[in-house]
């Protein structure tokens, strides 16, 4: 039985009412809408390295003290600026990651309540050497570099979450799955992104079934699973009644934060109609009855 639902904007949100050049000041006003739709979380997010100054001198403070005031929780925070240190095999090599981590860390703590640090995985150019060996190499190197920094983020009393994106160094579930069981138990955390997960082929009605407990959060999303979109819920080919009845078999209780891309005309009819779409299925999900 999951407890009430907790329902949130992904920072896509954002994005579509102000570029991915949002700045702070633009969030503090965006999560204005967000608690007028009857949201009850958001996920502030650091989208380009050169905005990390922002947040750090003011700008997460000004954005928590909004969300405290609007009684808005933040549901994870997202280090999308960091993907690009898992973006090319050299990369991997380096320590920027271990050192943003804690400019991170030091920005999310802004936020009461937020215990997730998300890591965005994007597209990793393997180069020429695309062999099973360079694969493993790669796994191995990556393997080590999150290790650490998952243990910095749990000294922080964070949890660390990735997001999978297709063509990721990380290859999908199955290369989470053996990451997870080589870092050991409760290391990392998944945050499940349906539409990235779709497009790149994956059993998304058996993910939650697998990962269970190490789903962190959530990008709620859907697309026709041969491109990368992130549509409203219930205007792809997902079977969202199957796939939150899962979730809810599984035993999640965060956030249900909707992922949508979309003009920023458009952004409050369909994040009212995804809300509206999301909640009316996991309603009998709890109440273990077929949805509507």
């Amino acid at each position: 039985m999951m407890a009430q639902p907790l329902t949130g904007v992904s920072p896509a949100y954002f994005i579509s009412r102000y570029s991915d050049r949002f700045s702070a000041k633009q969030v503090a006003e965006g999560i204005e809408d967000v608690a007028a739709m009857g949201f009850g979380g958001f996920q502030p997010e650091v989208f380009h390295r050169e905005a990390l100054s922002d947040w750090q001198q003011g700008g997460a403070a000004l954005v928590a003290g909004r969300a405290n005031a609007l009684g808005l929780r933040a549901t994870q925070f997202v280090a999308h600026f960091m993907l690009h240190a898992f973006s090319h095999p050299g990369r991997l090599k380096t320590v920027s990651a271990l050192e943003d981590i804690q400019t991170v860390l030091d920005i999310a703590v802004h936020f009461d309540g937020c215990r997730i640090i998300t890591i965005p995985l994007g597209a990793f150019d393997t180069g020429k050497n695309g062999s099973t060996d360079s694969h493993r190499d790669h796994f191995l190197r990556f393997r080590d570099t999150i290790g650490r920094i998952a243990a910095v983020v749990k000294r922080a009393g964070f949890r660390i979450a990735l997001e999978i994106m297709p063509g990721a160094v990380l290859g999908g579930i199955d290369d989470f799955m053996r990451l997870s069981a080589d870092l050991g138990s409760g290391v990392l955390g998944l945050n499940f992104d349906t539409g990235h997960a779709w497009m790149a082929g994956e059993d998304i009605l058996r993910i939650p079934e697998r990962v269970g407990q190490q789903i962190l959060g959530t990008h709620l999303c859907d697309n026709f699973g041969h491109e990368n979109l992130s549509l409203c819920p219930g205007t792809g080919s997902i079977a969202w009644p199957r796939l939150i009845q899962a979730l809810g078999a599984a035993g999640y209780d965060g956030a249900w934060d909707m992922e949508i891309i979309c003009p920023p005309e458009r952004c409050r009819e369909e994040y009212e109609r995804a809300r509206d779409f999301i909640t009316s299925h996991i309603q009998p999900a709890t109440a273990g009855i077929p949805a509507p």
